[in-house]
């Protein structure tokens, strides 16, 4: 049984070719290049969405099974829901659904088998034309011919999912169950019929709590898919992966009708930290960018940086530091989070040149020996003590903060190089933070991070 698109001609063009030609003038040359196995994209009219699904889709991994999670905009049920269709048709043509592991699923998990809970949604048939024009495209080049031989053999299935009154944490168990042999796009919007100033003010608090791991402050306002996002990001949480932001953007950006506007956002997963992502795909532009910050001051301009990659965007916090033949510079960062990583680094580029107090600003003719290193800083996380020795024992390798009272100094994880030994590192920064090097108080205050190099 096929089950028919209700969608062609209202949300996507009716027309394959005019479809077809719609999805490819959405495609980017990825700067990253990476595959993941879990995205999230919106599902809205691809005149308005094309943009962000395409460009989540285009970091999908293909795996023999591709799970489509999806809000149920029209039915109301408790938990998930499955279809009985065997395939799922757009104008590109049709797409089999694993019946198989349907039924597989409805023995672990608890669910609803019902076509009729399907049959006017399309928050699973909007992602279809893009999975179609990827990984089963009907016209190919010879190129794409021959990379595809190696797929030979490996069927593609979808598994339409549509949540209901659903804990975040079935789907989370979903994904963990099936992760091995399957890919999964989480089918979301954002921020609903807001104008478009708040609606870039709640899509960016979403995007920080997705990006974060903190979904405890997740609201049903913030997207539609909310429980989808929330089980994937608690897999992430549970497997120490991350979710790295690729576009956000909202309709009004498009239509340019900005008193009510919906928010479109993707994201993929990646199976490491945020931070090991920026120095695997950023540390060009990273270095590029704190550079010409601090050129661009010398010559009296505002530096503007262009193309910046979305994982940039992401608030984060960092030290930026300049050597010349080996002395220190200057060296000024950020320990908390507080503005989008990219603007951290070029303010803390251009303090480290001009506003280091211990320090004349920097002049051209240093400009041209300078070495530039750029430290991005992990989340910080309080460290639990019970007294001295016992924080001696928690501190090594991290980046260290102490603080009392009014008085406050860090170390980042480098300095370890210099003071190998813990009472010394301690001591030392006791010292920097304006305190006795033998001080110690229960009201004292320690804090740890870890950070990547980038120089």
């Amino acid at each position: 049984m096929n089950k028919r698109p209700v969608y062609a001609g209202s949300f996507y063009p009716e027309k394959p070719e005019e479809l077809t030609n719609l999805l490819n003038s959405y495609k980017q040359d990825l700067k990253d290049g990476y595959k993941s196995k879990a995205i999230i994209v919106p599902h809205a009219g691809i005149m308005y969405s094309g943009y962000a699904a395409m460009a989540g889709f285009q970091h999908l991994e293909l795996s023999e099974n591709i799970f489509i999670i999806a809000p149920s905009h029209h039915e109301s049920f408790i938990n998930i829901a499955l279809p009985e269709y065997t395939y799922f048709d757009t104008p590109l043509g049709s797409v089999e659904v694993n019946n198989r592991l349907i039924k597989d699923i409805a023995e672990k998990f608890p669910c609803l088998i019902s076509n009729e809970v399907f049959d006017k949604e399309h928050s699973i048939e909007v992602q279809l034309p893009f999975i179609q024009n990827l990984f089963c495209p009907q016209v190919q080049s010879a190129i794409d011919f021959v990379k595809g031989l190696k797929k030979m053999g490996r069927k593609l299935r979808i598994i339409p999912v549509l949540v209901g009154d659903c804990d975040y944490r079935l789907i989370s168990d979903l994904i963990s169950t099936y992760w091995e042999n399957s890919s999964f796009v989480i089918s979301s919007d954002l921020s609903h019929y807001y104008t478009q100033q708040e609606c870039r003010q709640i899509d960016t608090y979403t995007a920080t709590i997705i990006e974060t791991g903190k979904i405890e402050f997740m609201q049903r306002e913030q997207a539609c898919g909310l429980t989808g996002i929330m089980g994937l990001v608690d897999f992430a949480n549970n497997n120490d992966c991350s979710m790295i932001r690729i576009m956000m953007y909202n309709s009004g950006d498009i239509s340019k009708e900005t008193d009510k506007v919906v928010g479109y956002g993707s994201w993929f997963m990646y199976t490491d930290s945020r931070n090991d992502f920026i120095e695997q795909y950023c540390t060009k532009y990273i270095l590029k960018a704190v550079r010409e910050s601090i050129s661009s001051a010398l010559r009296g301009e505002e530096y503007i940086p262009r193309e910046i990659p979305p994982v940039l965007t992401e608030y984060g916090a960092s030290f930026v530091t300049l050597k010349i033949k080996n002395e220190l510079r200057g060296c000024i960062g950020s320990v908390y989070p507080t503005k989008p990583l990219i603007l951290d680094l070029i303010d803390n580029a251009k303090n480290s040149a001009f506003n280091d107090p211990r320090f004349t600003q920097l002049t051209e003719d240093e400009f041209n020996e300078v070495q530039i290193s750029v430290s991005i800083l992990s989340a910080i996380e309080r460290i639990k003590f019970k007294d001295e020795r016992d924080l001696l024992s928690k501190i090594y390798p991290h980046g260290v903060i102490i603080a009392e009272r009014d008085r406050r100094a860090v170390y980042l994880p480098v300095v370890w190089e210099q003071l190998p030994d813990r009472e010394v590192f301690l001591k030392s920064l006791k010292e920097k933070a304006g305190l006795p090097p033998d001080y110690f108080s229960r009201t004292l205050e320690a804090y740890k991070f870890d950070a990547i190099y980038i120089s």
